[in-house]
């Protein structure tokens, strides 16, 4: 998988600003945690030297996503605690609190109690940072067809990256995304012979066809806000400088 559903470069350097400006204002070791096993943000916490705690629900996936972690002889130095980010109860224990795509992973009726598990979470000026898909209520949605025609007029980009906001917001029903509502219109294009098998290639044994079945929340962005903002504050929105960063803000929240 390559961004947005991981953290690029670009993006961790943002995060890492904000990370180090925290740390030069505390006397202490920041305390950091991650939402999810995403290997670039606990190797970020390890090069910083930071306290690591990661939450995941899944086991097996815990494990099989440590053989990409660069600093192997570190992971041991972390608390894990699997279960339900929905379901964690920490009290006033963290610097930061980190997460890739965690919004999406939520379902609407719990977003808010989720909110304010975060609030909770974290110390006083302590950080929430992370993206994930929102809607744009001024976003014009281009056609999958000419989506794909765009695509092959000579862009380097991996076509993930290229396809990934667009595409979701025309698969959305209502707020919410089915992975495999994303795959059956690439594959359809396919088919006609308007995706090249090479480009659909990309797209198989990555889950959209069949493990990745739950579903993803896609919030309109304006509600969002207003709801971080009944328990926390935007203390700024950033870009990144990869092909899709204009659709996927960075979140600065602080405490």
């Amino acid at each position: 998988m390559v961004g947005p559903s991981r953290p690029t470069v670009s993006e961790l350097s943002i995060y890492l600003k904000h990370i180090r400006k925290l740390q030069s204002q505390r006397k202490s070791k920041l305390k950091m945690l991650v939402l999810g096993s995403t290997p670039e943000f606990r190797d970020l916490g390890f090069e910083e030297n930071m306290d690591i705690t990661v939450v995941d629900c899944n086991k097996d996936y815990h494990k099989a996503i440590n053989r990409e972690i660069r600093h192997k002889c570190l992971i041991g130095t972390e608390k894990v605690i699997f279960c339900k980010w929905q379901n964690m109860n920490f009290d006033n224990q963290f610097d930061i609190v980190i997460g890739d795509l965690v919004i999406g992973n939520i379902q609407p009726l719990e977003l808010e109690d989720f909110i304010k598990k975060i609030q909770k979470a974290l110390v006083k000026d302590g950080l929430f940072l992370g993206k994930s898909f929102y809607q744009d209520k001024n976003y014009k949605v281009v056609n999958p067809e000419n989506m794909v025609k765009k695509y092959y007029e000579g862009h380097p980009y991996h076509p993930y990256s290229f396809f990934a906001y667009n595409l979701t917001i025309y698969a959305l029903k209502e707020d919410t995304l089915h992975f495999k509502d994303m795959y059956d219109i690439l594959k359809k294009l396919n088919q006609e012979h308007i995706l090249t098998d090479e480009t659909f290639e990309k797209y198989k044994n990555i889950g959209f066809d069949e493990e990745m079945k739950f579903p993803f929340y896609v919030p309109l962005r304006d509600d969002f806000e207003t709801l971080i903002q009944k328990y926390l504050k935007i203390d700024c929105i950033e870009y990144a400088n990869d092909v899709y960063s204009k659709h996927f803000p960075l979140y600065i929240i602080k405490k």
